[in-house]
């Protein structure tokens, strides 16, 4: 998986590339948790060119939100592929986030 971040005050907006399976996910983790821990409260994903989602990335994204939530800030998904929105939306996932 190939992922692209740029910050912009204290949104950080994450471009997805591939699948986010359980080896993708301890990278993307690590990576994420660094700008999470410099400030940034509100995330956007995009996931146009997310392939596959694991229960591995789906873990991911749930500790984003549980990261930002309490500090007023959000995690969006951007753009999803219609076999990440029906995992989202088979696991009951898809109402925790800001989905555009």
């Amino acid at each position: 998986m190939e992922t692209k971040f740029e910050k912009t005050a204290d949104n950080l907006f994450i471009k997805v590339n591939g699948r986010l399976d359980t080896i993708a996910s301890r990278d993307f983790m690590t990576d994420v948790t660094t700008w999470l821990d410099s400030g940034v409260h509100d995330v956007v994903v995009d996931c146009e060119e997310l392939e596959y989602i694991s229960s591995s990335g789906l873990r991911v994204l749930m500790t984003i939100y549980k990261k930002t939530a309490p500090a007023g800030g959000t995690l969006t998904l951007k753009k999803l592929t219609p076999q990440v929105g029906e995992v989202l939306n088979i696991t009951g996932m898809a109402s925790l986030f800001n989905i555009e």
